[in-house]
């Protein structure tokens, strides 16, 4: 019928003039909208992760003489389609119900006898004198389901047409951005429609055919991603073996450069439209591969939230970096017993040692002495509790306005209880760690961009809140960050690289998956490149599974991200110092000796506001 539409600019031609039929009275003429290409999206170096390819679809223009009745009609299709069947093996008779809508009032139009294929349909007009090929815009992507949370899909943009044609009406079947990015730049994604003559004669031949206004396709929409960041991030999180999430920043810029949740989808199962059968199937998947962990769901961040108990600590001058807590196997708060993660006795433990260890309780004892509202307010700061501005739906998470109890505090100091933060969250948290100022608001499209290159809907980097922390306690959270990484004892040193140094916190918390009690796992942190990387993964653990640890289970999945990063740096869009990165292996504690350390005698049992003793609201518990 028509070939592929060419695609202008942003400049749209003005129609030279409008043809009538002249004296010719077996001649209808008929105007058709060609639906516009959508705009492409596009990664940070403009590799297309969305974009549009042509299909085709044979069709058959019934002759005249074959009109006189809807069995006539019918059984002229039959036989036509069978002698096309041996050049169009895709060739297939339209379902009964569509057929009798087009006879009803379309019959005079050609009739689309095969679903949408990729390759030319090369017609012999002498073999088959009333076949005609369509060339249609179908939306691809080329990464197929790379991103696919991201990206989204599309759906078709209303019911296709029925009754007499219409002036104007599209083509074939227009689409409309149904979730993702997709969805929220549907707007500028979508071209301007062009204009098609179609005259038919009472025979059923094209008496003349033009395409007075070509299409104008929509704007790019150029996005942060990384295409080689992206793609080590679904393939680690493919071979973890749970559902899971990962996000990758530019802690700069809160540039996102992979941003991946696991099971995921293909998005190019909806391009050509999907059955319902295979739409319910994906829904009610047990898995959820249609929901987006990384940015919609929330955990209980468990370990990850302890550096900014510490960051609490310092700013509110209630434990500094040198108070020693004990690092026993249980405390009693309040007559309920709060575990350590081991049942092991470690002795006294600083914040460096704590953080290196993930000693739980060291962590209630230090929360006791701070109380919530410095944690609550630090957690704040760093993005806790606050919904990330994105162009796609966030989760605020959870943060408790007070902790009523101290076995609430203790709980929050841990980062359980009602304490929850999306893998997005966590990752920007991170980030505001690493730039040292302040939080970055994250930026997932940075701009748009005609097919003429034009620049629009640019979104510049901004921060979000200057961060509320000095220097030398920044640096007190970091160096035990890089000592959970690099110390011989660190509880993440499974992510510990030879060339960049890795910062990180492990995290193991104990969540309801369906009724049944579960763990989930983290490990989140940022790398020492040019500009530094903040990350955070997170995975999901099964009812009675055991056995999973974010320094076991989530670092050894970043850690092939970040093994990639530092062999092919420029490809990742970062530089670094090819420097050696030292492990530690000092003590973290010293051997106890009756109540001694140092020939000093230990430090007295931590108060509660400058005077009440804290033994009056827990106690150490020897076992």
């Amino acid at each position: 019928m028509i070939a592929a539409f060419p695609v202008h600019g942003d400049e749209r031609p003005t129609p030279a003039f409008v043809p009538g039929t002249g004296t010719r009275t077996d001649v209808k003429p008929f105007y058709f909208a060609i639906p516009a290409p959508r705009g492409q999206i596009l990664d940070r170096k403009g590799r297309p992760l969305a974009q549009n390819s042509v299909v085709h679809r044979l069709q058959l223009t019934v002759p005249a003489d074959q009109r006189g009745s809807l069995e006539t009609f019918t059984a002229w299709l039959e036989k036509e389609i069978a002698a096309c069947q041996h050049d169009f093996p895709a060739a297939r008779m339209p379902d009964a119900d569509v057929l009798k809508r087009h006879y009803e009032s379309r019959r005079e139009l050609p009739v689309t006898v095969s679903d949408a294929v990729k390759q030319e349909l090369t017609i012999d007009a002498q073999k088959h004198p009333h076949a005609s090929a369509r060339a249609e815009y179908e939306r691809f992507y080329p990464q197929g389901n790379m991103a696919a949370h991201l990206l989204g899909y599309v759906s078709a943009d209303g019911a296709p047409p029925v009754g007499q044609v219409q002036r104007g009406e599209p083509l074939w079947q227009r689409t409309r951005g149904a979730v993702g990015l997709e969805a929220a730049y549907h707007k500028q994604l979508t071209g301007t429609d062009g204009t098609l003559c179609l005259m038919m004669t009472d025979a059923g031949t094209i008496a003349y055919e033009q395409v007075f206004v070509p299409p104008q396709a929509g704007r790019d929409v150029v996005t942060t991603l990384n295409l080689e960041t992206q793609r080590c991030a679904e393939n680690a999180l493919d071979h973890c073996g749970h559902r899971c999430a990962m996000v990758i920043v530019d802690s700069s810029t809160g540039d996102i450069r992979a941003m991946a949740s696991h099971p995921r989808f293909d998005p190019n199962a909806f391009a050509g439209g999907i059955s319902s059968e295979a739409f319910t199937k994906l829904s009610q998947d047990i898995e959820g591969p249609l929901f987006d962990r990384a940015v919609q769901a929330t955990y209980p961040p468990g370990s990850v939230f302890k550096p900014f108990v510490v960051l609490a600590g310092l700013r509110a001058g209630t434990v500094d970096a040198q108070r020693e807590f004990e690092c026993g196997p249980t405390l009693m708060i309040d007559g309920r017993e709060f575990d350590n993660w081991s049942k092991d006795d470690y002795g006294f433990f600083n914040a460096r040692a704590a953080l290196i260890r993930s000693c739980n309780t060291y962590f209630y004892q230090s929360a006791m002495m701070t109380r919530d509202m410095p944690i609550l307010y630090m957690a704040r700061e760093f993005g806790f509790g606050i919904a990330p501005v994105l162009p796609l739906k966030t989760s605020a998470g959870s943060l408790p306005r007070s902790a009523p109890s101290n076995g609430d505090l203790a709980n929050l100091s841990i980062g359980q209880g009602v304490t929850e933060a999306s893998p997005l969250q966590v990752a920007m948290a991170m980030s505001t760690l690493a730039n040292g100022t302040c939080r970055p608001r994250p930026r997932l499209v940075m701009h748009t961009q005609s097919q003429s290159g034009h620049i629009g809907d640019a979104a510049m980097p901004c921060r979000e809140t200057i961060m509320p922390v000095s220097q030398t306690d920044l640096e007190t959270v970091r160096n035990a960050m890089y000592s959970v990484v690099n110390h011989v004892n660190g509880t993440g040193k499974a992510a510990r690289l030879k060339k960049i140094a890795v910062y990180g916190k492990t995290g193991t918390a104990q969540w309801v998956l369906r009724g049944a009690k579960a763990n989930v796992v983290w490990f989140a942190g940022f790398v020492d490149t040019n500009p530094p990387l903040a990350f955070a993964v997170m995975i999901e653990g099964n009812a009675g599974e055991g056995g999973l640890s974010g320094g076991g289970t989530a670092a050894p999945v970043i850690t092939k991200v970040l093994r990639d990063i530092e062999a092919k740096p420029a490809a990742h869009g970062v530089k670094y110092e090819n420097t050696r990165v030292d492990q530690e292996n000092d003590p973290l504690t010293e051997p106890m000796a009756s109540g001694y350390y140092y020939g000093e005698p230990r430090p007295a049992p931590p108060t509660r506001y400058g005077g009440t003793p804290v033994e009056g609201f827990f106690q150490r518990l020897f076992r």
